[in-house]
Order: structure tokens, then C-alpha cells, then sequence
């Protein structure tokens, strides 16, 4: 038989004690690597990958409400293992020259309110999240991410609260100067109304109707130029500038009361064009990178 039950065992060792450990551990911590996928209705397939031993392993699911166990070797046959029990269950991994997967469900372990899916997970391994299709930016402890073509993201040693949201809301404000036309997209779930773009300050603004909700702007370049100083009320308010290609940069802020988001830029169309700025930039670099070539003793 493959599978050694071995809560009897563990009960009558620790029968006789006082106190009675919640956390049983056999083996060594196991070398793996753990792979979720979370679908649209935010149930997880877990993987746990766990690398060939001479020794045994032991292995701590994510949460005890699993279902739809599977244990088997990386040739689909079924390793030897043990079931521990304790508050966190766990198994054993024997002995081997093969790779083993444990994999299970967890139901409805990502929850959602006011549109917006989250999940606070902690596991001390190595995970790989693969996100719906739909959940093309993510926040990771409050901090956005634009996933573009990624299916997924890598969490090191791993405690973080991770939210998303299917088909986030955009909303595009097309802002005219002279004989220019600049798009700048806005996705969020909460409320934004009048929306202004004040080129002699340099700065957008709008209003927020709602509290704690996560907005998103794309800002073209050469409307107005980073780095950005965002004011809630007239007072500073954190944001993130975290993503960037050649013509635009995503701005990530989440007001924590309702009121007047300004956002003031460094330059404004067409105080500098954007070209000017690159050229300007570039010549930098290389006066930079002429004076490193000479050194003053």
C-alpha cells in the first residue's frame, strides 16, 4: 500500500503530554515550487512541484478545505506518502528519484466585493499565480501591475494581498489643445466627474465620488510629462508610476476620501514638445558618458 495513514501513530505518541502540538513535523521542508491557477468564479487549482529526495519531504497544503486530492510522480504513478495531521494537514513525501505533484482545489478562495477579487495569501514557498484572462492589471499590496502579455506573476517567499478585477471599467477623456487631440484613459470602478486639463499649470484634474477605490490613468507623454506630484485636496497623496512605453505612462492612485485629484506634470504640450525632451535627454547620456571617460586625480 502507497499510502501510510499516520495519524494514529502521532496520537498515541502524544497522548501521554499536557500539552498536545498543533503542528506536527516529520521531514525535512519540502523543495518545491507551487503553481495556482485562479479562474473567473475565483476557484484555485493548486500544484505543489516538489524536486526528487533522498530524504523525506513534508508538505503543508495552502488551506485545509481542499478537494479533489492527487498525489502521483512526475510519470503519473503513485509515490509512497504519508498523511499528517495537525492544524495545517500535510504530507509526507518518501524517499525518491522523481518529482511529485500534489494538487488540489480550493473553492471560492479568491472573493469579491464591490467588483474588485482579492485574496490574502500566505505560504512561505516559492508560488507562480496564473490569473483569468480578463484580470489584465493587478494590485499587489495596493501596488498596481500591468500584466500586458504575461499570464501570470512570481511570488517569492510569499505573504501578500492580491487584487484584481475582470473587465476593470475604462473610460477615455479626450483632452484638445490648439490642433492636437490627446486620449487619456481612465479604469476604475469608483465614480470620476469633471475632468479638466489646465495647460498653463500643468496639471489634470478631476473629482472622486467615492472612497478607496483604485483608479488608473494612461497618460500620453506628450500631454504632460513625468514625473508626476499628485495632490488629493491640496494635500500629497501617494501614487505609483508603473508602467511606461514610448508615448504614455500609467499612473496608479487610490484616495482614501472623496474630493479633487490634481495631477501636476513636470512640463505640458507644447511648452516642451516630447521630441525636444528625448534629444535633451539623449544629449545628457552621452555628455555623461564622455566625462566617464576621463577621470580626475
Amino acid at each position: 500500500m502507497k499510502k501510510v495513514i499516520l495519524g494514529i501513530i502521532f496520537a498515541v505518541l502524544f497522548s501521554s503530554s499536557t500539552s498536545f502540538a498543533q503542528e506536527i513535523t516529520l521531514g525535512a521542508p519540502a523543495n518545491q515550487e507551487v503553481k495556482i491557477i485562479i479562474n473567473e468564479d475565483g476557484d484555485a487549482h493548486v500544484i505543489h512541484v516538489v524536486e526528487s529526495n533522498t530524504r523525506a519531504q513534508q508538505v503543508t497544503v495552502i488551506q485545509n478545505n481542499f478537494t479533489n486530492l492527487q498525489i502521483k510522480d512526475e510519470n503519473g504513478g503513485t509515490p509512497q506518502y504519508g498523511q499528517v495531521g495537525g492544524q495545517n494537514q500535510s504530507f509526507m513525501l518518501f524517499s525518491t528519484d522523481k518529482k511529485t505533484l500534489i494538487e488540489y482545489d480550493l473553492k471560492n478562495i479568491v472573493t469579491m466585493k464591490d467588483g474588485m477579487w482579492s485574496w490574502d495569501y500566505q505560504y512561505p514557498e516559492d508560488t507562480k499565480f496564473y490569473l483569468p484572462e480578463k484580470a489584465n492589471l493587478i494590485f499587489i499590496n495596493g501596488n498596481p501591475i500591468n500584466l500586458a502579455d504575461k499570464k501570470g506573476i512570481n511570488c517569492h517567499g510569499c505573504q501578500m494581498k492580491l487584487e484584481y478585477e475582470l473587465d476593470m471599467t475604462e473610460v477615455v477623456k479626450q483632452v484638445k489643445w490648439q490642433d492636437k487631440k490627446f486620449d487619456v484613459k481612465i479604469m476604475t470602478s469608483g465614480d470620476i466627474a469633471s475632468f479638466k486639463f489646465d495647460q498653463p499649470n500643468k496639471k489634470i484634474s478631476f473629482d472622486v465620488n467615492d472612497e478607496n477605490k483604485y483608479i488608473i490613468l494612461i497618460i500620453p507623454l506628450e500631454l504632460l510629462w513625468n514625473p508626476y506630484q499628485v495632490l488629493l485636496n491640496g494635500n500629497a497623496t501617494l501614487d505609483h508610476e508603473f508602467y511606461s512605453d514610448d508615448k504614455n505612462i500609467w499612473l496608479g492612485i487610490k484616495p482614501d476620501k472623496t474630493g479633487t485629484v490634481e495631477i501636476i506634470g513636470a512640463s505640458a504640450v507644447p511648452e516642451f514638445p516630447l521630441a525636444t525632451l528625448l534629444i535633451f535627454g539623449s544629449a545628457m547620456i552621452v555628455v555623461a558618458r564622455y566625462k566617464n571617460k576621463f577621470s580626475l586625480h
